[in-house]
């Protein structure tokens, strides 16, 4: 037995009301006998003695009075049936609707989702008057203080109607606890948890993996699932993720990208088309076959069409689902770097030829030379790259490189024959190149490369054929070398490294262990020379050019370079085109762009305020979504096991044409409080009997 207003059962107390009033009205009888009436003795005890059993049974039903109205108003409830006594308990019902996008399929019952409906709707249409209900969508931003139950059930309906299918990912355990947290507020005894969904492995998600489980004894979960009946094979491959094989970005130079490709049904599929499209160009296309519950990876490349942000995405042809068939991605193609080249003379000759040849037009105007001597003159941050060809350089020289590099500065650094040596050295160790070790090799046995770091982005697409880093096309005549370990090693010399990447704050710094002259070595009139010159321009200098990835629904926080984040605020374009502006957050260890408003599948491209793109925000759905194939019965039952407590009835309904028989079968409950009020009427009669008779037979002692 269950009491549903528990808190008026300390209306009991009140029976001692009562027996208070009863030993206080007791009144002791004085006793004089007289010998003319003493024959009346005897049967006056008779009746006194009735009198006093009277009292005592006016003392009882005066308390079952009492009891009966306290318990009619705590409301005693049992979970059975009992003929012809009490009524039909009241019920609270809490309707979860799955409308996450995998329910947008549909199957030889119609749409999945359109199904959902109409099974909450059927719901609805047998519950009773007086019952409450109260939907949950798995997949909506309504706050939880915002749910409540309601006896208007066509306000549910109309609710219903309006909720539409998301591109969010469902979560089940969240939508239980929103329902945990309203059957705590209902006065009902019999509870009820409708789950409509079609039970994907993802659904059973945990954000919470504690020890608290959901629920009362007396409340019942019934998992419907979408799509157990169905006799259709339904195809649906989908794209899982894309990846961005290209890491420098250049105008003309092909970007590759690999589409990992997830076949879900049952069955192969020949034939699939897919897609790349740059700037809603279509650039390329493939055509696959892939084998039933399996996946691949296939190879795309394009020529990107335009300088700056570029929007890309890969695309499927249409089948059972089509919100898995598109995968954003985006990637900035930069302009040409401004570079400053610090060097006089012969140290930066080879490095002006190499721009001048690789740089077509006004290009080459964004290249600005500079002697030593001006170094405290020059504003490191209006350019984007800064080569330091050859000094000689002073110590505060190398603390305002520091300070460059820390700011996200980019810096190509020469070893130097005209710095006096221990400068050079202290200067270098504050840029974390340390343990500098001087190398020199016989005229007529030089040091050449012993290997090259081919997987490296600056290499890409410079050796082609291997990827061995122990295979040297090109040999590289080393005399004097002026090499470290510090950082990542990139080319290797015998003892040591011609070429390291170290990085420092937000900054990276190229060192080559050589002079960019012939005094060192042959390294200016060799291939490779050109390449790292005009390749790190690129790599070094723009460290946004890969767009970044979040999905639809989940906020993202990202690291601004410091060389943007100043500003304060920053435009977004969206898919639609709409621009719109974006606080950053400064915190002592640099700025923070927070960005909430992904609720669009497609790219969003962010810029300075000066209109410079900084990077590309590519929101897509949840892969996890794309399996449309439920989980098993067993499978359902197990994943329930860790969330519900163990008194809790749990049922799963595949038949769709027996949920309402199987439903009432489990929630029949009896409220008793009916009972309780004609017991105290039945109490109320017998007192004033009672009471009336006594009162007769108190009258007649009395006056005997």
């Amino acid at each position: 037995m269950t009491f549903l207003n528990p808190l008026v059962l300390l209306g009991l107390l009140a029976s001692a009301i009562p027996i208070i009033l009863h030993f206080l009205n007791l009144r002791k009888l004085k006793t004089i006998e007289f010998s003319t009436l003493r024959f009346l003795k005897e049967l006056q005890k008779t009746k006194i003695r009735r009198l006093k059993i009277k009292q005592l049974i006016l003392l009882i039903l005066r308390i079952l009075i009492i009891t009966f109205i306290v318990l009619a108003f705590a409301r005693p409830t049992i979970k059975s049936t009992l003929p012809g006594i009490g009524t039909y308990a009241k019920t609270s019902s809490v309707f979860v609707i799955d409308n996450s996008f995998s329910l947008d399929v549909s199957d030889e019952y119609g749409n999945r989702f359109t199904q959902a409906k109409n099974i909450v709707r059927t719901l609805l249409n047998n519950l009773k008057e007086g019952d409450e209900a109260a939907l949950i969508k798995m997949v909506d931003d309504e706050n939880i203080n915002e749910l409540s139950f309601t006896r208007n059930l066509e306000l549910i309906n109309e609710e219903l109607q309006k909720t539409k299918i998301s591109l969010k990912t469902a979560n089940l355990e969240s939508s239980l606890r929103k329902a945990s947290a309203l059957l705590e507020k209902s006065m009902n005894l019999i509870k009820d948890i409708y789950i409509i969904t079609d039970a994907q492995p993802n659904v059973f998600f945990r954000e919470n993996k504690d020890s608290l489980k959901l629920f009362d004894e007396n409340t019942s979960v019934y998992f419907i699932p979408i799509g157990y009946n169905t006799g259709k094979n339904l195809q649906n491959l989908s794209i899982d993720s894309v990846t961005v094989i290209t890491k420098i970005f250049q105008k003309d130079k092909p970007v590759e990208i690999e589409a990992h490709i997830r076949n879900h049904s049952e069955k192969e599929v020949s034939g699939a088309l897919i897609s790349l499209f740059i700037n809603n160009q279509r650039l390329t296309q493939k055509i696959f076959d892939l084998p039933a519950k399996s996946q691949k990876t296939i190879l795309l490349s394009a020529l990107p069409p335009s300088f700056g942000a570029n929007t890309a995405y890969v695309e499927l042809e249409n089948d059972a689902l089509e919100y898995d068939n598109k995968r954003h991605f985006g990637f900035i193609i930069p302009e040409q770097p401004k570079i400053a080249i610090i060097g006089n003379g012969e140290k930066s000759r080879f490095i002006s030829l190499v721009l001048s040849a690789v740089q077509q037009g006004n290009n080459a105007a964004s290249n600005r030379f500079f002697g030593p001597e001006q170094i405290g003159n020059i504003n490191f941050n209006d350019y984007d790259l800064v080569i330091f060809a050859g000094g000689p350089y002073k110590d505060s020289d190398f603390d305002r490189i520091k300070k460059y590099l820390e700011n996200s500065g980019s810096v190509l650094f020469f070893a130097d024959d005209l710095t006096n040596r221990e400068t050079f050295v202290a200067g270098m160790n504050k840029l974390n190149i340390s343990g500098l070790k001087s190398q020199k090799f016989p005229d007529n046995s030089p040091g050449d490369l012993t290997s090259i770091d081919k997987l490296h982005p600056l290499f890409e697409g410079v050796f082609k054929g291997t990827t061995d880093n122990k295979k040297v096309a090109e040999k590289v005549e080393i005399y004097q070398a002026l090499s470290t370990n510090s950082g990542q090693s990139l080319i290797e010399i015998p003892g040591g490294s011609l070429v390291n990447e170290v990085r420092i704050g937000e900054g990276k710094l190229l060192y080559v262990a050589v002079t960019p002259d012939l005094k060192w070595s042959s390294l200016p009139l060799t291939g490779l020379f050109p390449a790292i010159i005009y390749r790190s321009a690129y790599y070094l200098s723009f460290k946004q050019e890969i767009g970044k990835t979040a999905l639809i629904g989940v906020p993202m926080v990202f690291n601004l370079p410091k060389k943007y984040s100043a500003g304060g605020t920053f435009r977004v374009i969206d898919p639609k085109n709409i621009e719109s502006a974006v606080q950053s957050v400064n915190l002592p260890s640099g700025a923070l762009l927070r960005f909430d408003n992904n609720e669009l599948a497609g790219s969003f491209i962010i810029k300075s305020q000066d209109n410079i793109p900084i990077t590309i925000l590519s929101v897509n759905t949840n892969p996890t979504e794309s399996n449309i194939n439920p989980l098993t019965e067993q499978e359902i039952n197990n994943q329930f096991i860790n969330i519900l407590n163990k008194n809790v009835n749990f049922d799963v309904i595949e038949d769709r044409n027996n949920i309402i028989k199987g439903i009432e079968r489990a929630r029949t409950g009896t409220e008793l409080w009916q009972l309780a009020i004609i017991l105290a009427l039945c109490c109320i009669i017998a007192e004033m009997l009672v009471a009336k008779s006594s009162k007769n037979e108190s009258f007649a002692i009395e006056n005997s």
